[in-house]
């Protein structure tokens, strides 16, 4: 952008702040907010500008692009479309009112909320490297994965969640994941975003935005004089039953085909699974006195094996013992690698599966050279 002989006015120096990742229609936008769509990416956009690590990522995807670059067509988002077309004319007339997309962020969480311009609902794409790097470990996916593969993997996942992880992904993706192992990754982690969509699309169809019932109570933590770690109470407020209930709605309000059902079940059963995985490390590392604002993954889980509908091809095996013991084992192995390896949890930057010049690696890339 040239300024000439005069001096740049406040316009020209919003529109530079925001000139090299977006189109000049979207910095018109951004810059003149008049609906929820302006809103969401005007928040992505001064996100990557706050952030001169992520900036460096979308600059190069830019330039990369070239012409057909943008940063919407970037964040457009995956589950929200499809399961709206599941739900039913009147639940769909409710929720189509509500402008969805994802948004740069490493807290990954969903989220639904009222803006000035509408309700939203957004979810991070930090999920994406979770979800990706979380199944890598815990999944069987044709070729055998290495142990110590599986291990970084889940570090990757972890330190996603806490923050630690550098979302540089896109210009330095922590090794190579075969071609034929990422056919089954990328649907899984559309279909755990589909859940999340759903269980917020229920929030909204069973009235838990309504003025006053907007704020999660949270479950008491208590540390018991007589023990030396934190326990939790078994007992869960009117506000954490919500979070159940949109759980079940997420579940029974999408109208699906039996295969498709069948598939978003495992979706979301293997989502809390490795979420329960995150959350012993993080208990480990903040070990929980406080409040929070949803249940545990594996009382959500829980929740959903109890109370959600069986897929007609429910495997009882895999639901009910397998996959909790690999959760168990996965459990045992993360809190004995955090208290070993701390400093892998707690040091911001970036994990990698392997070593540089390695199968599940490939070539170490230099920063400022190739990226």
């Amino acid at each position: 952008m040239k300024f000439g002989n005069s001096h740049p006015t406040r316009n020209d120096i919003n529109r530079l702040w925001y000139h090299d990742v977006c189109t000049n229609e979207e910095i018109d936008r951004i810059l003149n907010v008049q609906n929820a769509e302006d809103y969401l990416l005007k928040l992505r956009a001064d996100t990557i500008a706050d952030d001169i690590r992520l900036w460096r990522v979308f600059l190069n995807m830019a330039k990369t692009a070239g012409g057909k670059w943008s940063l919407e067509r970037y964040f457009k988002p995956f589950g929200y479309d499809y399961i709206l077309k599941c739900l039913n004319p009147e639940h769909r007339n409710i929720c189509s009112k509500v402008t969805y997309g994802a948004i740069i962020t490493s807290d990954p969480n969903g989220l639904i909320f009222e803006s000035d311009y509408g309700i939203c609902s957004t979810y991070s794409v930090a999920i994406r490297y979770f979800s990706f790097f979380s199944s890598l470990a815990l999944l069987e996916l044709g070729e055998p994965i290495p142990l110590y593969v599986r291990l970084n993997a889940m570090r990757i996942a972890i330190r996603t969640m806490l923050q630690k992880e550098s979302l540089d992904f896109e210009v330095d993706p922590r090794g190579i994941i075969p071609s034929e192992m990422l056919t089954i990754l990328k649907p899984l982690y559309i279909a755990q975003i589909g859940f999340i969509a759903a269980h917020e699309y229920s929030h909204l169809i069973n009235g838990d935005l309504r003025k006053g019932e907007t704020i999660k109570l949270a479950l008491i933590q208590s540390h018991f004089k007589n023990q030396t770690d934190y326990k939790m109470l078994n007992a869960y407020t009117s506000a954490q039953h919500k979070e159940f209930k949109a759980d079940i709605g997420a579940m029974t309000y999408p109208l699906m085909s039996k295969k498709q059902y069948s598939y978003h079940y495992f979706a979301t059963m293997m989502w809390f699974a490795s979420l329960a995985i995150y959350e012993a490390a993080e208990n480990y590392i903040f070990p929980p006195n406080g409040r929070q604002t949803h249940p545990g993954a594996k009382a959500r889980y829980n929740n959903l094996l109890e109370n959600a509908p069986r897929p007609t091809d429910f495997d009882e095996e895999f639901y009910i013992k397998d996959l909790p013991e690999l959760v168990s084992w996965w459990e045992e192995v993360i809190i004995e690698d955090v208290s070993e390896n701390f400093e892998c949890y707690e040091v911001y930057g970036s994990t990698y599966l392997d070593a540089p010049d390695t199968k599940w690696r490939g070539k170490k890339l230099i920063d400022r050279i190739d990226y």
